[in-house]
């Protein structure tokens, strides 16, 4: 059982940056002004939500808790600046540290589980807001570029892709072997 304790200061706030850049990264690979609006609220919820939960790990519940603290809340929330490459690139960054952190001093139980929630804040936050279309019609629950970010979460966490992002997955192994997804 790991606890808060098994880090230094820096390491635990890398660790509590990790699900919030999770949740950034689609923020900022599909931006809307409206939609950034809905998909911050849905993780301001999902914290909530899953600090409800009766099955989390002890190390998970350390990191909600550290969550309700608003102080707390806005010493880790990333910073990012620049062209949304450069911001993606720094999101990218803080997640990879929190994985590399929970690898290095978690079990591999609480590692799983909390990689797996902060895909999951990710998917949360792409379905938090319809995109495109032109005054609600043709607009669609996830965008393409959210599920590109989402097959790329899924990648940086190790986890699964969901659903939602399972086409973009299909498209790229395609795309890969070269085949044409339009076949007639």
């Amino acid at each position: 059982m790991t606890t808060k304790t098994d880090f230094a200061t820096e390491e635990w706030d890398a660790l509590l940056t990790g699900p919030l850049s999770a949740s950034m990264y689609i923020v900022i690979a599909s931006p809307s002004v409206f939609g950034s609006i809905k998909e911050i609220t849905a993780l301001s919820k999902e914290l909530v939500t899953a600090a409800a939960r009766p099955d989390n790990t002890e190390l998970l519940r350390y990191m909600l808790s550290d969550y309700q603290s608003k102080d707390a809340l806005k010493q880790v929330t990333p910073n990012v600046k620049g062209k949304p490459e450069e911001a993606l690139g720094a999101l990218r960054s803080y997640i990879e540290k929190a994985v590399s952190l929970l690898n290095e001093k978690a079990t591999d139980e609480e590692s799983a589980q909390i990689r797996q929630w902060m895909y999951d804040l990710a998917v949360k936050t792409a379905e938090a807001s319809k995109e495109g279309g032109f005054l609600g019609m043709g607009a669609v629950r996830v965008s393409d570029a959210e599920k590109k970010a989402l097959v790329e979460l899924a990648g940086i966490l190790g986890v699964e892709v969901a659903d939602v992002a399972a086409d973009e997955v299909s498209a790229s192994a395609e795309e890969a072997s070269g085949e044409d997804a339009t076949v007639a």
